[in-house]
């Protein structure tokens, strides 16, 4: 009788047995990678095969970013979300969906899609949504688009009642006969 050993690896991790396959239980993201699995006994050497195991999982929202900006100025709103497969994004303004024009634009690659302004007017201040989506499940986030204050002369009292620290404003009038 000859006694077939397999073994397989993946990042260190080795698992081994006499069945014909590996079976991950409950199987993570974190699992996925290249596999390499050996079956070895004591009349040939060992045959070795190499496998990808890819995990599918939904997408997360893993950075959204909000903006300031001065009118007239350009704009930038970012979204990133983790999934596989890889996610498709949407962006939303209240409840309609945006398209690339009258000034704005949309740039998806990969695992992250930008919302650009290129001339911003009173009109783009406010909430947008970023929506990624993929064939397991759809996730978003609220991002803002926000005004810079008007008034340059104290920039360090804005920063300051932005932090949540409040101030106090003392007004004297001085009226002469």
């Amino acid at each position: 009788m000859v006694l077939v050993t397999n073994s397989c690896a993946c990042s260190g991790r080795e698992f081994e047995g006499e069945e014909e396959y590996l079976e991950i239980l409950g199987i993570t993201r974190e699992q996925s990678g290249k596999y390499e699995c050996k079956a070895a006994n004591e009349v040939a050497s060992a045959d070795v095969k190499q496998v990808r195991v890819t995990v599918n999982y939904p997408p997360t929202i893993t950075e959204s970013k909000s903006n300031e900006a001065a009118t007239g100025r350009q704009a930038l709103l970012r979204c990133e979300a983790s999934a596989v497969p890889t996610p498709d994004f949407e962006w939303y303004r209240d409840d309609t969906r945006i398209n690339s024009a009258n000034g704005l634009e949309i740039k998806s690659t990969g695992s992250q899609s930008l919302l650009m302004v290129a001339n911003v007017t009173e009109e783009h201040y406010g909430n947008y949504t970023c929506v990624a989506a993929n064939k397991l499940g759809v996730t978003n986030a609220s991002l803002y688009l926000y005004s810079k204050p008007r008034d340059k002369s104290s920039p360090q009292a804005y920063q300051l009642l932005r932090s949540g620290i409040s101030l106090q404003l003392n007004v004297y009038l001085l009226i002469s006969p």
